[in-house]
């Protein structure tokens, strides 16, 4: 890319169903705006993935339905990535089989990983990465 980047690029917005196949879809989606902004593809596409995988595996215990917003923008110099859902927010599942990497792994991956509850019921997962060029 020659010039700045227009609005267009600047932003990533994506609204997707609470279903294993939108993991594939938010990556890829990530990675890609990763990519053209300058920050690290591989450790976007990889927090991404897990954000998205948390909120598809507990966020709509028992509903038949939710859903999954993926934003990504510019924000003083860092790329910053909220991966959002309004489900049940961040409880224990006593049905869960995983193995609670995934929340560690972002902070190793991040400059910084910020999780809130949203005040309608859900849950903001805010992760930070460097810019690693200018563009």
């Amino acid at each position: 890319m020659g010039g700045p980047l227009d609005q267009a690029e600047r932003e990533l917005a994506l609204e997707l169903p609470a279903a294993k196949e939108s993991v594939t879809a938010a990556r890829r989606s990530a990675a890609t705006f990763a990519e053209s902004v300058g920050a690290d593809r591989a450790a976007v596409e990889l927090a991404v993935g897990e954000a998205v995988g948390n909120a598809v595996l507990h966020a709509y215990r028992g509903a038949a339905e939710g859903r999954i917003l993926v934003a990504g923008l510019l924000d003083d110099g860092d790329l910053l990535i909220t991966v959002s859902d309004e489900g049940v927010g961040m409880r224990p599942d006593p049905e869960s089989t995983g193995l609670g990497f995934g929340l560690p792994l972002m902070a190793q991956l991040a400059k910084a990983v910020e999780i809130t509850a949203r005040s309608g019921g859900g849950t903001d997962v805010r992760v930070r990465f460097v810019i690693e060029e200018e563009r």
